[in-house]
């Protein structure tokens, strides 16, 4: 599909049902059975087969994203859907290379689970709490003089006015009373306990570069975009680099969308779960069709609607 841009989900929309439409598609079965196997459950029955509270743990957040990613792409190749550029927000940028094919599906996992542990560990050394605050409302330059008057960091740019920050629970806990002061509409504490994208976990970078340092990258020739800067990456080191790199520097996920429109996609399509990435793209490219594969009933629907002029 020469218009199609597939976009690959970030953590945090994780739900029980995630991967009840997929369990009925024949082509997502190897992918379904492989994370399966990884984390110990049947991720067919997501809602019985663990807490629902472990669903946002990073070990098991990380590989429920990339392979709900990987059989969703698996379910829509089946059906002939092949997108004309890639990108993914945060561990979907892991996802994405997989999604291109410059990687395999137990590659992606495996560097998942490494992707976590990794985090896990930065943050764990760390001398107090972490976590991450959305603001609805403050420019980059706003957002930029809060982080410094509060200690905290810009995690994430969203798009205008759209920003996440990460850092310590005391750092978050001024920025969320001096917020309003400064014109920001909404503000929401985030469901993590880890400062992702900033230099709180800068020694995740190191640790997750070795072990992408051992991988074999495949060169595909649809882009995969990096999501600190929007650049296309090339398969090796400057994807070592792309994806280390992001866990302790920003996101520029507006720069990145900016520059998925450069290749002039007629369709946006979030590999899911949730819709996050689908209400960004409303901001960010209010003119180009968006949608979530978690708004369809049946992958059917999501490849008629995919294939559209």
């Amino acid at each position: 599909m020469s218009g199609l841009a597939l976009l690959c989900s970030g953590q945090g929309a994780q739900h029980p049902k995630m991967f009840d439409v997929l369990a009925t598609e024949p082509a997502a079965a190897p992918v379904l059975d492989a994370v399966s196997a990884r984390l110990g459950i049947d991720v067919r029955d997501l809602g019985s087969a663990i807490e629902p509270a472990r669903l946002f743990d990073n070990a098991v957040a990380q590989q429920l994203m990339v392979g709900h990613a990987l059989a969703a792409h698996a379910a829509l190749q089946a059906r002939g859907i092949e997108a004309m550029i890639h990108a993914g927000y945060s561990v979907g940028e892991l996802a994405s290379h997989a999604v291109a094919g410059r990687i395999s599906v137990e590659t992606a996992l495996d560097l998942a689970a490494e992707r976590a542990r990794c985090m896990d560990a930065a943050r764990d050394a760390a001398s107090a709490p972490q976590g991450m605050t959305g603001v609805i409302g403050l420019q980059r330059a706003q957002g930029e003089a809060l982080a410094k008057a509060s200690g905290a960091e810009i995690a994430i740019i969203n798009g205008p006015a759209h920003l996440v920050f990460g850092g310590t629970l005391d750092a978050l806990d001024r920025l969320e009373a001096q917020a309003p002061s400064m014109g920001a509409r909404h503000i929401r504490r985030l469901d993590v306990r880890i400062a992702s994208h900033t230099r709180w976990i800068a020694t995740a970078a190191g640790c997750f570069a070795a072990r992408l340092a051992e991988t074999r990258w495949v060169y595909s020739s649809a882009p995969v975009l990096a999501g600190i800067d929007g650049r296309a990456v090339q398969p090796g080191d400057d994807t070592v680099q792309a994806l280390s790199a992001q866990l302790s520097q920003a996101l520029d996920w507006e720069r990145c969308m900016q520059a998925v429109l450069e290749y002039g996609p007629t369709r946006l399509l979030e590999l899911g779960p949730g819709t996050a990435l689908t209400k960004i793209a409303a901001e960010v490219a209010p003119s180009v069709a968006a949608r979530a594969v978690d708004e369809f009933r049946t992958y059917d629907g999501v490849a008629s609607w995919a294939m559209r002029p």
